[in-house]
C-alpha cells in the first residue's frame, strides 16, 4: 500500500487489531508522587528501603517478658510501660516484664507477649494464664515482612490502592510510571446539539464526546481538548491542528465514510497520516480510520453512537494500554446463554451481560442505539464465518470497564 493511499478495501478484525498494536508504542517514562501513581504502570521495579517491621514489634496489647525464665509459680515484676511510638531503650532482667502496646518495640530481654486479656495483675506482679505460649509468640519479627533491598513491586505492575499503602509502608514516596496517553477528541456533525438546548428540525444531541470521555475516564484519562467540527474540509482541518498539538492519540467521530460530507480521511491523509486501514470487515463501525504520524496515533471512528463506543472498546483501548505499558486485554471463552443468528462474511461485535453462568447477547444491537451498552458489560465477538451461535456454545467475549 502507497504511504497515504486513500483505499476503500477491507481488513479484517483480527487485521485490524494487529495493526494498532503493532504501530502503537510505550509512552514516556515519569515520576509521580505515590498518592498520582493510581492506576498507573510501574515502569521499573522497586525497592525496599527499609526493613518491615524496622524492629521487633508486638502484635497486641499485653505483656513482653522472657519465655525462658517463666516460673509458672512466680509472678514477674512489672517494670515499666512501652507505648508504640517510643523506643524501648531499658533492657528487661530476670523476672521482670514490661506492659507494651501493639507496635511498640520489643524491649532487649524479651522474647514473647502474652495478651492482656490472659494476665492478671496484682501490686505490679504479673500472672501469666495462657499456656498455649511459646517463644515469639505475639511478636512480629524484623524484616518479616520485606527485607531492605528486596524487589517488593515489578516493571509491569499495575499500582492499586493497597500497592499504594504497602509502598508507603516501606518509606515509598515516589515512583517511576509509563504516562499515560493525552488524547484529544473532535466530534464531527452540523446537526448535533449539545444536551440541555431544545432540539430544532433535522438537530440530535451529541453524546459522543460524552461517552468518550466516560469511557476515558474509566482509564484514568481525561481529554485534553474536546472540539466540534462542522462538516467542512476547512474547519475539520482547523479543529484536527488544533487538538493534534499536545496529544498523543487523536480520536475523530463521524465523517470518517466515503460520503459528500465526510471529510476526515482526506484531510487525516492530506495532513501525511501514514493509514493503515480505513475498513474493517465488521459490524458495527466498519467504515472506521486509523493512521499514524511520527509518534502521534489518529482514530476515525463512525458517526453512529454504539459504534464509536464499540470501536473504542476494542481499538482504541489497546492503543492506550500498549502507550501506557499495561497488559493488553484479550479475549475470553465462555458458554452462551442465548442463541443469536447473523449473516457470514462480517465479524458481528455485540454488546452481551457476563455472570459466571456464562455471557448473554443483549437486545437492541443497532449501531444508532445505546440503551443496550447501558447494560453490558462485556463485547461478544462472532468471526466472519459463524451464521449461528447456539445456546451453550464456547464464544470469545471482551471484558469493558464501565
Amino acid at each position: 500500500m502507497a504511504k497515504n493511499q486513500h483505499t476503500s478495501s477491507l481488513v479484517s478484525f483480527s487485521q485490524a487489531r494487529a495493526l494498532v498494536k503493532k504501530h502503537s508504542s510505550l509512552g514516556k517514562i515519569i515520576s509521580l508522587p505515590l498518592l498520582e501513581s493510581l492506576h498507573f504502570v510501574l515502569a521499573e521495579n522497586v525497592f525496599s528501603k527499609s526493613d518491615s517491621p524496622p524492629f521487633d514489634q508486638s502484635a497486641m496489647d499485653g505483656y513482653a517478658f522472657n519465655f525462658k525464665t517463666w516460673d509458672k509459680k512466680v509472678p514477674f515484676k512489672i517494670s515499666g510501660i512501652i507505648p508504640a511510638g517510643k523506643s524501648a531503650s531499658t533492657r528487661l532482667k530476670r523476672n521482670e516484664a514490661a506492659q507494651i502496646f501493639t507496635g511498640a518495640q520489643i524491649p532487649q530481654g524479651a522474647d514473647c507477649v502474652v495478651m492482656k486479656e490472659k494476665v492478671s495483675v496484682e501490686d505490679s506482679n504479673l500472672w501469666i494464664h495462657d499456656l498455649a505460649l511459646k517463644i515469639g509468640s505475639n511478636i512480629r519479627i524484623k524484616s518479616s515482612h520485606v527485607k531492605s533491598g528486596k524487589v517488593v513491586l515489578k516493571k509491569g505492575d499495575l499500582i492499586s490502592a493497597g500497592s499504594i499503602a504497602f509502598l508507603a509502608s516501606i518509606g515509598i514516596e515516589k515512583v517511576k510510571v509509563f504516562a499515560k496517553p493525552r488524547i484529544g477528541i473532535v466530534v464531527t456533525g452540523d446537526e448535533l446539539i449539545a444536551p440541555g438546548i431544545k432540539l430544532k428540525p433535522g438537530q440530535v444531541y451529541e453524546c459522543n464526546s460524552f461517552g468518550l470521555s466516560a469511557a476515558l475516564k474509566l482509564h484514568g484519562i481525561v481529554p485534553e481538548i474536546v472540539l466540534h467540527a462542522k462538516d467542512s474540509v476547512v474547519d475539520v482541518r482547523k479543529k484536527l491542528l488544533l487538538v493534534e498539538k499536545n496529544c498523543d492519540i487523536v480520536i475523530f467521530t463521524g465523517g470518517v465514510s466515503v460520503g459528500d460530507f465526510d471529510f476526515v480521511a482526506s484531510s487525516l491523509l492530506s495532513h501525511s497520516v501514514t493509514q493503515h486501514f480505513h475498513k474493517v470487515k465488521q459490524k458495527p463501525g466498519k467504515p472506521i480510520f486509523f493512521g499514524s504520524k511520527k509518534n502521534k496515533l489518529y482514530f476515525g471512528l463512525p458517526g453512529n453512537p454504539a459504534s464509536v463506543l464499540v470501536c473504542f472498546h476494542v481499538y482504541v483501548v489497546d492503543a492506550i494500554q500498549k502507550f501506557a505499558g499495561s497488559k493488553m486485554q484479550d479475549f475470553i471463552e465462555v458458554p452462551l446463554l442465548n442463541s443469536f443468528s447473523k449473516k457470514a462474511g462480517l465479524t458481528n461485535i455485540l454488546k452481551a451481560r457476563y455472570n459466571p453462568k456464562g455471557v448473554e447477547i443483549l437486545y437492541d444491537q443497532e449501531s444508532y442505539k445505546l440503551n443496550a451498552f447501558a447494560d453490558a458489560n462485556c463485547l461478544v465477538v462472532l468471526g466472519e464465518e459463524i451464521t449461528m451461535a447456539n445456546r451453550g456454545d464456547s464464544i470469545k467475549i471482551l471484558e469493558i470497564k464501565n
